[in-house]
């Protein structure tokens, strides 16, 4: 789920914080260590430039980056879509082993469905596969961000599954060393 800008402001303090105090432990313990003899006062000093220097490298990296486009944000629409995705595991309790026991193809269907008929006031399809209950249409917007994360539900259960079966070692049969 996408972080409000409160608490990517919270997560930012106190990921200063935290560089912070850690910044003034290591210059304590380390530079009498290295026979360098500081204050509190010019520990902290020292920490807070060190501080500033590090927000200051982190802004001109991720300008940089962002510049390059290395570092690629979601939509709106995308991260609807993952948002879905994960409240469809989280609310509602369909796991990927849930997701696995389903036919080939039919959560992407059920996609399918939502996606064809998004925004429009229609009874449940005569091809939709599972009961009638779960047909709940709602909106154009709202049915296409379902759709996609029952096709996202359908290409992981998808890829799973290959994987499973690419690592499920070759059993040889009793007519095998026969050469047939």
């Amino acid at each position: 789920m996408k972080q409000t800008r409160i608490m990517s402001l919270i997560e930012a303090i106190v990921s200063i914080l935290v560089g912070f105090g850690i910044s003034m432990a290591a210059q304590a313990t380390f530079l009498p260590l290295l026979g360098i003899e500081i204050s509190l006062k010019q520990n902290f000093i020292f920490a807070l430039i060190m501080t500033v220097i590090s927000i200051a490298r982190q802004y001109i990296m991720r300008r940089v980056f962002e510049a390059l486009h290395i570092r690629r944000p979601l939509s709106p629409a995308m991260a609807a879509v993952i948002s879905e995705r994960h409240r469809q595991i989280e609310s509602e309790g369909w796991s990927i082993e849930h997701d696995d026991h389903h036919d080939r193809g039919e959560l992407a269907k059920a996609g399918s469905h939502y996606a064809f008929y998004a925004g429009e006031d229609v009874e449940m399809p005569t091809t939709w596969p599972w009961d009638r209950s779960w047909w709940k249409p709602q909106n154009f917007r709202r049915d296409l961000v379902r759709a996609g994360a029952l096709i996202l539900a359908e290409i992981e259960r998808f890829d799973r599954l290959k994987t499973r079966k690419a690592q499920q070692p070759i059993v040889a049969t009793k007519f095998e060393h026969l050469g047939t």
